[in-house]
């Protein structure tokens, strides 16, 4: 069972990444609008296969958002799945939340495609930089993996994009 995070775990989080001297930076190869630049992920910078499988399941789930698979994006959460956005008292919480929530994100905005620009792995948590398209709305999600799968997510993304999301809910 996944305990409930307290409020300091992105600060954790940060810390573990500057703990590892890692650099967040912008890459994107402009060429490209679906994929990160194999800079971007920080393939220099995952030091373990377990970092390097982490941010394969991240990727996973944001190629299925993008291939409007819904079904292929809730397999890959845990159970008990906890998703929360900045600002938003509520979260979803379980893949069944998860699913009416995309398929209602999906239905009004069936335009929508979020491409990676940067990502950073530690350990079992992965920060994504993404940039929602066609929009050009820019956000970030942490997430955090419990046996391969993903436990838990915080979503970070200015008011346009969330209030479309939260009054989907």
């Amino acid at each position: 069972m996944i305990k409930h995070p307290g409020k300091t775990d992105v600060v954790e989080i940060r810390d573990r990444i500057l703990d590892k001297g890692v650099t967040v930076r912008r890459v994107r190869d402009p060429n490209d609008s679906g994929a990160p630049a194999a800079s971007a992920v920080g393939a220099g910078e995952l030091s373990s296969p377990s970092e390097r499988a982490a941010f394969r399941i991240v990727q996973k789930a944001f190629d299925a958002w993008n291939d409007h698979d819904v079904e292929g994006c809730t397999a890959l959460l845990d159970q008990g799945y906890v998703g929360e956005m900045h600002q938003t008292a509520s979260a979803l919480r379980g893949p069944e939340d998860a699913r009416l929530a995309m398929q209602s994100i999906r239905e009004s905005l069936p335009d929508l495609r979020l491409t990676i620009e940067s990502a950073l792995t530690v350990g079992d948590d992965v920060l994504v930089s993404w940039r929602a398209m066609p929009s050009e709305v820019v956000g970030c999600t942490v997430t955090r993996l419990q046996g391969r799968k993903i436990a838990h997510t915080w979503t970070y993304a200015p008011n346009r994009l969330r209030s479309k999301a939260t009054e989907l809910r």
